[in-house]
């Protein structure tokens, strides 16, 4: 497959129809791709359960407007929306990759959904979501695509696995709350998706649904080594990727090449050239070990009701060998200094 070296890509931010209405974005989102493909891109992105359905209706024919829309101006897609699981009341949270002839390429499942509390509050009261098995990446004639969904970028294995299957650009399209919360979270991600893209020598596109434009949005596109492009009001983003600039941060460590002075713009780094490869994977083993606090996402094997347990669990702090604060075990009030894990 021929791959473009430099390529267009469109985050957009919705300003998103909810529950009843939602099935509305699916024009809105055609509008959107004749809007981004006048402006050049190769590669549009929704953000998670957009256009649907996903707080709505499951009768929703959105997505088939939006493999009409990719067909007709021959770009790719991300988009997303829910599914049903197999088992009675629960669903996936989908991201679908459509080609430029409107086929979908790919369907990556998410695999750390949100928690039901959270889901039902997003998705109009379905609370189970349950957790796809496998991550996913796909060949396009732009690159490799890194396939995620929404807060799954703040999980850093996540992101390195999908470095170490050759990704180029990691496309994490997000949620978004329907009002006012105790969390502001715009700055944060922005930070996340900085850090991912420079700690994996990827792009990383980040975007959004905007149910109330009252509300900042946290639309974003990194490169490796600056912020290409942000929005906070609905719209598009757009950027440009480069994938030769890519490969050249990538092929080097700090060398006599990197060593000399520049004689043009272009060979200065703002980044840590070859930082993907600086691995050492045999100190890598604790993060596969069991963690006893950790959500346990398939709880629907236990049963449905049984959601609230994962909860509850992370109320009494735990001591990483497991034992509760005030039972056995170090205490985790200790000093830091008395306790050196080897």
């Amino acid at each position: 497959m021929t791959t473009e070296r430099i390529f267009r890509v469109a985050a957009v931010q919705p300003p998103s129809f909810a529950g009843a209405e939602e099935h509305r974005n699916g024009a809105q989102a055609c509008a959107f791709i004749q809007e981004a493909a006048d402006a050049g891109a190769t590669y549009v992105v929704f953000p998670e359960g957009y256009p649907g359905p996903y707080s709505g209706p499951l009768e929703n024919d959105a997505i088939s407007l939006v493999q009409e829309c990719a067909r007709a101006r021959h770009v790719w897609v991300s988009a997303g929306r829910i599914e049903r699981a197999p088992v009675p009341g629960t669903y996936y949270i989908a991201h679908l990759l459509i080609d430029d002839r409107g086929e979908i390429r790919a369907t990556y499942r998410r695999v750390q959904p949100n928690h039901p509390i959270f889901n039902a509050y997003l998705m109009g009261g379905r609370r189970h979501v349950l957790p796809g098995d496998e991550l996913m990446t796909v060949d396009t004639p732009f690159g490799r695509l890194g396939l995620l969904i929404c807060s799954e970028l703040f999980v850093p294995e996540l992101a390195r696995i999908l470095m170490l299957r050759g990704a180029d650009i990691i496309v994490a399209p997000g949620g978004g709350a329907h009002g006012p919360t105790r969390t502001r979270l715009a700055e944060t991600w922005r930070a996340v998706a900085r850090a991912r893209a420079a700690e994996n020598l990827v792009y990383v596109v980040v975007n959004q649904n905007l149910f109330s434009v009252s509300l900042r949005g946290r639309t974003c596109i990194a490169s490796p080594e600056v912020m290409l492009a942000q929005r906070d009001d609905p719209g598009i983003a757009l950027a440009d990727i480069d994938l030769g600039r890519l490969r050249e941060i990538r092929s080097h460590f700090y060398d006599e090449e990197i060593l000399s002075a520049p004689e043009r713009d272009e060979q200065i780094y703002l980044c840590r050239p070859g930082q993907s490869h600086d691995r050492r994977p045999e100190l890598y083993g604790e993060l596969t070990r069991p963690q006893p606090d950790a959500f346990v996402y398939h709880y629907e094997r236990r049963g449905l009701d049984t959601w609230r347990d994962e909860y509850d669990k992370i109320k009494e702090p735990t001591n990483a060998n497991g034992g509760s604060a005030g039972g056995e075990g170090p205490d985790r009030r200790e000093p830091l200094e008395a306790t050196v894990h080897r």
